[in-house]
């Protein structure tokens, strides 16, 4: 029996599409959440509230932050971030610029970009831009960063 190429098209465009490991779910409740999520995580560290900065981390998350050591655990992510909030003119700002949530709609990650300011040694404020990504983990229909690594443009 000798098969229509177009059935061998279809069969390997089928294929391709029945392993690929993850999707873009685009506009879907999982990446909405997660902006949503964003933006009151910006709101608390931008009025500098430690406790529910915090509070969007998982209990084992992990924190690599620019020119710092890495933070293990919501006790040393709590530390970092002390530290910046009580930074002398502290000021930050950050959003997605891309949501990708996996299939299995219980991994996410995303990419943005943030904005810090920050006083220089002559106690001028000193603004500098970076990027991120960070790693939500859905459990018990929560979603929690799990890895947040950030650093400046230059």
């Amino acid at each position: 029996m000798r098969l229509h190429p177009g059935f061998l098209i279809l069969a390997v465009c089928g294929l391709t599409l029945a392993v690929a490991p993850t999707s873009v779910l685009a506009g879907s409740s999982d990446e909405q959440a997660i902006r949503d999520l964003d933006k009151s995580w910006s709101q608390a560290a931008q009025s500098k509230d430690l406790d529910k900065t915090v509070s969007y981390y998982a209990d084992d998350a992990t924190m690599l932050p620019d020119d710092a050591p890495i933070a293990n655990g919501k006790a040393q992510i709590r530390e970092a971030w002390s530290h910046f909030l009580s930074m002398p003119g502290f000021s930050l700002s950050f959003a997605p610029t891309k949501v990708v949530v996996a299939k299995s709609h219980d991994l996410a990650y995303e990419i943005g970009t943030y904005e810090l300011t920050v006083n220089d040694a002559q106690g001028q404020p000193a603004k500098s831009v970076g990027k991120y990504v960070v790693n939500w983990q859905k459990s018990a229909g929560q979603w929690k960063v799990v890895a947040d690594i950030f650093n400046n443009d230059k």
